[in-house]
């Protein structure tokens, strides 16, 4: 019975697959998706974020998959992040250390 159900839904599915492909959206789920515009992190703000954290340069260039010269280079105001680095910093400025200890990106012992 319940293998059935299963692909009865299935081919629900695929029907649906097929007249959505051929024109008729009519029992299309429409999802409208609005994108936050990159945030632009400097030197202080990054050094800010690093700091909230209690991470070393060092650590903070593990965290975010670079090295400890580009952690160096964008706290000085020499480099700036690009791209997904700034969305990451993001990431950490708003979840900061208990989202690094959720995902295991970090591990605190006293």
């Amino acid at each position: 019975m319940a293998k059935n159900k299963a692909f009865e839904s299935i081919m629900t599915g695929l029907s649906e697959s097929l007249a959505y492909a051929n024109g008729d959206n009519s029992k299309a789920r429409k999802m409208n998706v609005t994108v936050a515009e990159l945030p632009q992190y400097r030197d202080k703000e990054i050094k800010q974020i690093r700091e909230d954290l209690n991470l070393t340069q060092k650590n903070f260039a593990f965290v975010l998959g670079v090295s400890p010269k580009t952690v160096e280079a964008w706290e000085s105001g020499r480099n700036v992040p690009q791209g997904i680095a700034q969305r990451f910093l993001h990431v950490l400025r708003i979840g900061g250390k208990k989202l690094l200890q959720d995902y295991n990106v970090v591990t605190v012992t006293m």
